[in-house]
């Protein structure tokens, strides 16, 4: 009886001490610390909506890692366009510029522009070739570039002048599924800095359930944060 009532104490002395340790440590550590930042918070709301799989990826295209895609058609032309991770992430398209027939376009250089208010972002072509075709229906609807980036949506059509020197520098297959987790990851990244120095900029951007989405983030994005965008992930 006397060593239970012992071992019984020590029991609940260890247990004190135990409170006593977490309820200091608990006082301690300031009450910021403890709570998760504006920016941790909104990152963690993103992730859902910033997965691979809600992306389209359509097999057979080839990207550019300046997020235009290439479509080689049985006519020998290359169908052009954006990709969806560029789309979802631009916002409304107010219009869009297009080169002019048989203009001579290169590899990661200006193909396009697309206008959003005052802002702007050029796009890059994804081979070498002679523009032979363009969109006529994104002048008058210039929203299709959003809807259906990948058929109505197009952009241009050349007739391809280097293939086997650009085909190399695109991706496709597996290798464009690589490629947009990487890309997913740099944007999360990007997102990350620009939430940590600017706790207010995706304000009003939520979901049905209060969650960030990232569909239009760059549209409520300041003019800062939309070139530097431009220069990470546009000017391949």
């Amino acid at each position: 009886m006397v060593a239970m009532l012992v071992v019984f104490t020590i029991i609940l002395l260890i247990a004190l001490d135990l409170l006593i340790r977490w309820r200091g440590a608990r006082r301690a550590t300031p009450a910021a610390a403890l709570a998760p930042t504006p920016a941790a918070h909104a990152m963690d709301l993103l992730l859902p909506s910033l997965q691979p799989e809600r992306f389209g990826l359509p097999g057979g295209l080839f990207f550019h890692r300046g997020h235009t895609w290439a479509n080689l058609l049985f006519s020998g032309q290359v169908k052009v366009g954006v990709d969806d991770f560029l789309q979802r992430l631009l916002g409304h398209v107010d219009a869009v510029t297009l080169p002019p027939l048989g203009a001579e376009v290169k590899q990661g250089q200006p193909l396009a522009t697309i206008r959003q208010g005052g802002r702007t972002a050029t796009l890059t072509a994804p081979v070498d070739g002679v523009v032979c075709a363009v969109n006529g229906e994104l002048a008058k609807a210039p929203g299709l570039l959003k809807r259906d980036p990948y058929t109505r949506g197009w952009l241009v059509a050349l007739r391809p002048t280097n293939l086997a020197a650009n085909l190399p520098r695109l991706t496709v297959g597996e290798s464009a599924l690589v490629w947009l987790k990487a890309e997913l990851a740099r944007l999360q990244e990007f997102l990350h800095m620009t939430l940590t120095l600017k706790r207010d900029a995706l304000v009003g951007v939520t979901a049905a359930d209060g969650g960030l989405v990232a569909d239009g983030l760059l549209e409520h994005l300041d003019d800062e944060a939309w070139a530097e965008f431009r220069s990470k992930f546009l000017n391949a």
